[in-house]
C-alpha cells in the first residue's frame, strides 16, 4: 500500500470516524490471522497492521475489511519473506474464498478453478522455489478478487475464462521477479463463517480424495492410449481442470466400447448406429449419429490435446467450440457423463 498522509488516506475522515474503521480492521485482522492460524508470527502482523494504517477509505470501501486484512497479510510476507507452509497456504485459499465469494454467487466454473489451484498447491507447492511460495499469498489474494469482482488487485479486468492462464503466469513471473511488496487498489467482500470455511475445506478434501485415489488408474490407461510416459502423464493432469480431469477418466473406463465403436464405424455405419442405439436405449437423429462418430473418430486426438491445454477458450463465454462439439458426441454415445447428470448423481 502506498505510503500517504494519514489525511490523504482517509480522504479527510473525521478522526472519531477513522479510529471506528481501524478497530473494525484491526479486529477483522485479528480474526484472518486466528482462522489462518498464523497470529503467532509477530513480525508478520505488526506489519501487516503498518498496511492496513496506510490504506484509504477508498480502498476500505472498494475493498471491504476482508480482502483488505488478507491483502496486507500476504504484502507482509513479501515484504518479510515470510514463507507459509503448504497447509498455511491452503487455508489461505480456504480463507480468502470463504470470506470473499458468497456461496450464491458460485458456479461450477469459480469452484472448478478454486479446485485446480488446491490441486497444484498439493501437487507442487513442496517443489517450487522460495520466490514462489512468499509471492503465493499476493498470487492467491489476486485469484480470488478477480472471481469476486472481475478485476485483480491492481484495478485490472480479468474475464472469467482467464483467470487459470493468469494464474499460471503469475507463478511463472513470481519464480523470477524481484520481491518488491504491491499497492492495493480495488475489490469487494463479505462475511467469513465457521460453515462456509467448513463446506470449502470438505467439498476440497472429497474433490482431492477422489483424484488420488483415481489417478493412478487414469495415468495407467492414458500411458497405454497416448504411449506417453506416466511422468509426463502425472505433470500434465496436474495442470488440468477437475472437469477435464473427470472426462478424461470417464474416457479411460469407457475406452474399450470406444474401440468397439471406431471399428463398426469403419466397418459398417449402419451397424454402428444399430449397436449405439441399443447400447443408449434411445434413437438418435442422423445428425446426431454423424457428431457421435466424428467424436468417437477424433477421441485420441482429443485426448491429446486436452492433455496439452490445446483447446484455447475463444469468445466472451470462454468456450472452445471445436472441444464443445467434440464432448457433446461423447455425452450422446454415454462415454463421457453430462454435468447435470454428474451433478444428479452425488
Amino acid at each position: 500500500m502506498k505510503n500517504k498522509s494519514r489525511k490523504d488516506e482517509t480522504t479527510s475522515l473525521p478522526l472519531s470516524e477513522y479510529e471506528e474503521v481501524m478497530k473494525r480492521l484491526k479486529e477483522a485482522l485479528a480474526r484472518c490471522l486466528q482462522m489462518l492460524k498464523i497470529g503467532h508470527y509477530k513480525d508478520m502482523s505488526e506489519r501487516a497492521l503498518r498496511h492496513l494504517e496506510n490504506a484509504s477509505l477508498d480502498q476500505i470501501k472498494t475493498f471491504g475489511d476482508w480482502i483488505l486484512c488478507l491483502s496486507a497479510i500476504a504484502d507482509s510476507c513479501l515484504a518479510n519473506k515470510h514463507i507459509l507452509s503448504q497447509s498455511e497456504t491452503y487455508d489461505f485459499l480456504t480463507v480468502a474464498v470463504a470470506t470473499n465469494i458468497e456461496e450464491k454467487t458460485r458456479t461450477k466454473a469459480i469452484d472448478d478453478i478454486i479446485f485446480r489451484i488446491y490441486r497444484d498447491i498439493m501437487a507442487n507447492y513442496e517443489s517450487s522455489n522460495d520466490k514462489i511460495k512468499i509471492a503465493y499469498p499476493n498470487i492467491i489474494v489476486d485469484v480470488v478478487a478477480i472471481l469476486a469482482k472481475g478485476i485483480n488487485i491492481e484495478g485490472k479486468k480479468i474475464a472469467p475464462f482467464q483467470v487459470e492462464l493468469y494464474y499460471q503466469k503469475r507463478k511463472a513471473n513470481a519464480g523470477t521477479s524481484s520481491l518488491i511488496p504491491k499497492a492495493v487498489t480495488s475489490t469487494a467482500s463479505t462475511s467469513a463463517t465457521a460453515a462456509s470455511i467448513a463446506t470449502i475445506e470438505k467439498r476440497k478434501k472429497e474433490e482431492l480424495h477422489v483424484i488420488e485415489a483415481d489417478k493412478e488408474k487414469i495415468i495407467e490407461s492414458l500411458n497405454k492410449i497416448t504411449g506417453r510416459n506416466k511422468k509426463e502423464l502425472e505433470l500434465s493432469l496436474s495442470k488440468l481442470q477437475m472437469i477435464d480431469i473427470k472426462r478424461l477418466r470417464h474416457l479411460c473406463e469407457n475406452y474399450g466400447k470406444l474401440q468397439k465403436y471406431c471399428e463398426l464405424i469403419h466397418g459398417s455405419e449402419e451397424r454402428f448406429r444399430v449397436e449405439l442405439q441399443k447400447d443408449i436405449g434411445r434413437k438418435l437423429s442422423q445428425h446426431q449419429l454423424q457428431r457421435a462418430a466424428n467424436s468417437i473418430k477424433q477421441a485420441k486426438v482429443y485426448i491429446e490435446n486436452v492433455l496439452d491445454g490445446k483447446f484455447e477458450p475463444h469468445g466472451s463465454y470462454g468456450i472452445n467450440h471445436v472441444k464443445h462439439n467434440l464432448e457433446y458426441g461423447y455425452q450422446l454415445t454415454g462415454l463421457i457423463q453430462s454435468k447435470r447428470r454428474s451433478s444428479h448423481k452425488r
